[in-house]
């Protein structure tokens, strides 16, 4: 491969490949134009090869990297950032990508959209980019951020008062690598409605020499970040497990725990620890810009299941189904009354775009024997064998 065709070829982390991008991310359709971009932001320019042809960037000269990041920022999103080389840069697109699947898990799983969306962003970085994302996208968000680096935590800190966004965005210095969630340090009363988190995807920096040299094609970008930003015990799987477990101790004060996975081979490990603790109340999803794929997993507490947050069919929870019905929603709401009333199962209803029911049956109404002696059966007073959500929508 030459160069310059390994520096183009990361034009499809950028945009470049629209194919799997989320459907609302504005680079989905419209990659950035250098040429044009280079012109808006003047500091950009330097860094812009072949002005006046094909214009490309070197992404393995980490300022250009940089300089490209600071520049979309400024453009797209009206943020002033600025961070060190030696720290992780991080790819727009990608970064919008987690935010805006963040937006789609909120809105189908909380009933009433709250004024205020409190989210917690673990590992922050030196550029702050998921909070600032998060805060100019909705003007209901505000952030908790945590990072064990206190040059990051600086870093950090002076791009949120760039932005004149200290009144929404807290920074926290995390001093032991141990904790996930500092909840010594954050109010009692404070409920989060998700948190987030790029964990660092490495065990040691062999493993990081052993993924590049597995590569088939000479790398188009350099990676930047320190150790902490890259490697962690147990590398990324280590890291969501003791995330996990951590999050079984606070439970609902967080309404979604997700994480960023950067190896496909971490998904099937974290699915089974979280049904093997139990937790089957979870949600995978991909992000795909270009060449570069990359995926998150959400875990609840909380009964409200998703099922349109771009989930992953493979790794659906085998208690939630998709199931298309040739009648149209009002044969199927009727008849699906008719049946639970005749199982005398109380439930809830919520008109509104969707048709959605809840209930949790307090007794076997419907087995064969409960069948023969249906006018014998005591519901218990308990909270529920179980709990149901039922979704009536009309396929678009």
């Amino acid at each position: 491969m030459t160069k310059r065709t390994a520096d183009i070829a990361k034009l499809d982390d950028l945009g470049g490949s629209i194919h799997g991008m989320h459907p609302r991310n504005q680079y989905k359709n419209n990659p950035p134009n250098f040429k044009q971009l280079a012109k808006e932001c003047p500091e950009l320019q330097p860094f812009v090869c072949g002005l006046e042809s094909n214009p490309y960037i070197d992404f393995k000269n980490p300022e250009a990297s940089r300089a490209l990041t600071i520049a979309l920022l400024e453009r797209d999103f009206g943020l002033q950032v600025d961070f060190p080389l030696d720290r992780l840069c991080p790819t727009v697109p990608n970064r919008l990508n987690y935010i805006l699947w963040l937006q789609d898990l909120l809105k189908e799983t909380m009933q009433d959209k709250p004024d205020h969306i409190l989210g917690m962003d673990i590992g922050v970085g030196a550029s702050c980019i998921y909070p600032l994302l998060g805060c100019v996208s909705d003007p209901t968000w505000s952030f908790i951020g945590t990072d064990i680096d206190q040059v990051s935590i600086e870093y950090a800190q002076k791009n949120v008062e760039r932005n004149q966004l200290q009144d929404r965005i807290t920074l926290i210095h995390n001093t032991d690598p141990n904790l996930i969630f500092l909840w010594d340090k954050i109010p009692l009363n404070s409920r989060f409605a998700f948190s987030m988190c790029n964990p660092p995807f490495y065990e040691s920096e062999d493993e990081i020499k052993d993924n590049s040299q597995a590569k088939l094609l000479e790398p188009s970008a350099i990676c930047t970040g320190t150790k902490g930003e890259m490697i962690t015990k147990g590398g990324e799987y280590g890291f969501i497990e003791r995330m996990i477990k951590e999050s079984i101790l606070h439970k609902g004060r967080i309404k979604w725990y997700t994480s960023m996975i950067g190896q496909k081979k971490t998904i099937k490990p974290i699915v089974n620890t979280l049904k093997d603790l139990n937790i089957n109340n979870y949600v995978v999803t991909e992000f795909n810009q270009g060449k570069t794929k990359r995926w998150a997993i959400g875990w609840s507490f909380d009964t409200q299941r998703a099922v349109d947050a771009r989930s992953l069919d493979f790794y659906r929870p085998k208690s939630q189904f998709t199931i298309q019905l040739p009648k149209d929603i009002s044969h199927v709401h009727s008849k699906t009354i008719d049946i639970l009333q005749d199982l005398a199962i109380k439930f809830n209803q919520e008109d509104g775009h969707h048709i959605i029911l809840e209930g949790s049956p307090k007794a076997n109404t419907w087995s064969r024997a409960a069948r023969r002696k249906k006018n014998c059966v005591t519901p218990r007073d308990c909270d529920g064998l179980f709990g149901f959500r039922l979704m009536l929508a009309e396929q678009n």
